[in-house]
């Protein structure tokens, strides 16, 4: 018992952690950062479950280390977006050309912890947040400010799990996920003559929804593992208010009544995330990895703002996203009994397209580029620490009413990410399960 209120308390500070950090984005609006061991590969083999961090990706994992151990982790992102506008109405009415830097450096935290309960059994428990992003350009009065200013999604993610060991070469494992989501956004005023125009308007919506995660992990041979990972989707029914009269309002109402007054409600589904990883031992010294990576983004299409009490749209947010894929490969080298080097690259293929791009979130298709360490630093604790570069495809934003094009520009992005982490055994467990004859 005392080793489960010691679980929980890890629990707990990672959460204060969390809430007092600014949230990141990565892939549409997902934090991939979630351990500073697998980004120095890019991620590859995230989902195998041979290291603790993996039970974000698979449950399995809670059963990687005998005993009762932890893991916090702190990944420093540091976006440099900036938008120019190329034509459309709105660079010819006033507005500014240039967005400045839209996005927001953040601490992304991530905390793990699992304890042994028989040789077979496992408890484990991750939190995190899985989704977030933050965006504010330095000019809040370019001429994509009237479509957007300031977006904001920001999450925290509760996830316990029980790995169960069948073999010692075959691992399943379950888990729960409760999860606050909390979403706002705010634009600029607009003027589009005859009357349409609005003095800009905010958002804000909340609320806590509940999944599930589920993973296995098998050994087909000895130096080869192989593990898949679900996380489901979760709905989300949140509540909060809406004021102003915004340019999403006007197009909301028609034109009819554009300006927001009410409390309001938002239905929205958080997509899957299925992950597959392989490692693979090739020499004593050398490990390579792999990772493919689905998302079911495309679940994400108009979301309604409504009035809680009509029921009539009151502003909308067209997000329309396609699936998402993500492929990494990587290596392990070690260097010595302390040290283990390692890099990795991947590519992910952003579920935004042209078509459905806008100027608070205008990712495109990325490259991945990452290098990590880890050491030993004593039987009990480990440090890792990693670096990724991310190379963001050049992005056409276009904004468009009918009969009339708003905003015609171009995004230039790219993204550095600075991870490091500490795994901590506080106790030894119960021997492996002998081998099956």
């Amino acid at each position: 018992m005392k080793s489960c209120r010691v679980i929980i308390q890890s629990g707990v500070c990672a959460a204060a952690l969390i809430a007092a950090a600014s949230p990141a984005f990565s892939g549409a609006f997902a934090v991939r950062e979630q351990s500073a061991l697998f980004q120095g590969m890019s991620f590859a083999g995230a989902a195998a479950g041979h290291e603790l961090s993996s039970m974000f990706w698979n449950s399995a994992a809670a059963a990687a280390a005998p005993g009762f151990n932890t893991e916090s982790h702190a990944t420093l992102v540091l976006p440099d977006s900036e938008i120019t506008a190329t034509g459309g109405l709105f660079p010819f009415v006033g507005f500014g050309d240039e967005s400045g830097d839209i996005g927001d450096g953040a601490v992304v935290p991530a905390s793990y912890a699992n304890y042994q309960l028989t040789d077979r059994l496992f408890l484990g428990l991750g939190i995190n947040s899985p989704y977030g992003f933050t965006t504010k350009p330095d000019n809040t009065d370019w001429a994509g400010s009237p479509i957007g200013i300031t977006t904001s999604i920001f999450t925290i993610n509760v996830n316990p799990t029980l790995a169960y060991k069948l073999t010692p070469e075959l691992t399943v494992g379950v888990g729960a996920q409760a999860q606050y989501t909390k979403v706002r956004r705010r634009d600029g005023a607009f003027d589009l003559g005859g009357g349409f125009e609005g003095t800009g308007h905010e958002v804000e919506v909340e609320d806590f929804g509940f999944g599930y995660t589920a993973g296995v992990s098998y050994s087909p041979t000895p130096g080869t593992t192989i593990g898949i990972g679900f996380r489901s989707a979760i709905h989300i029914d949140a509540e909060g208010d809406c004021k102003g009269a915004g340019l999403s309002t006007f197009i909301a109402s028609g034109g009819a009544s554009p300006d927001c007054t009410a409390d309001v409600t938002a239905k929205a589904t958080l997509p899957e995330l299925v992950s597959l990883g392989l490692r693979h031992q090739a020499t004593d010294k050398l490990a390579v990895l792999g990772t493919v990576e689905w998302t079911n983004w495309s679940r994400l299409n108009t979301i309604y703002i409504k009035d809680e009490d009509t029921g009539e749209t009151q502003d909308i947010l067209p997000l329309n996203y396609r699936d998402g894929w993500f492929y990494s490969v990587g290596v392990e080298y070690a260097y010595s009994p302390f040290t283990t080097l390692r890099a990795g690259i991947a590519y992910e293929e952003s579920p935004i397209t042209d078509e459905t791009r806008n100027v608070f979130l205008p990712d495109n298709e990325r490259i991945w580029v990452s290098i990590g360490a880890t050491h030993k630093y004593s039987e009990k604790i480990t440090i890792d620490v990693a670096y990724t570069h991310i190379f963001v495809e050049d992005a056409p934003i276009t904004f468009e009413i009918p009969g009339q094009t708003l905003l015609e520009a171009e995004a230039d992005s790219q993204v550095d990410i600075l991870s490091a982490s500490v795994r901590y055994k506080i106790s030894g467990g119960e021997g492996p399960l002998e081998p099956l004859k």
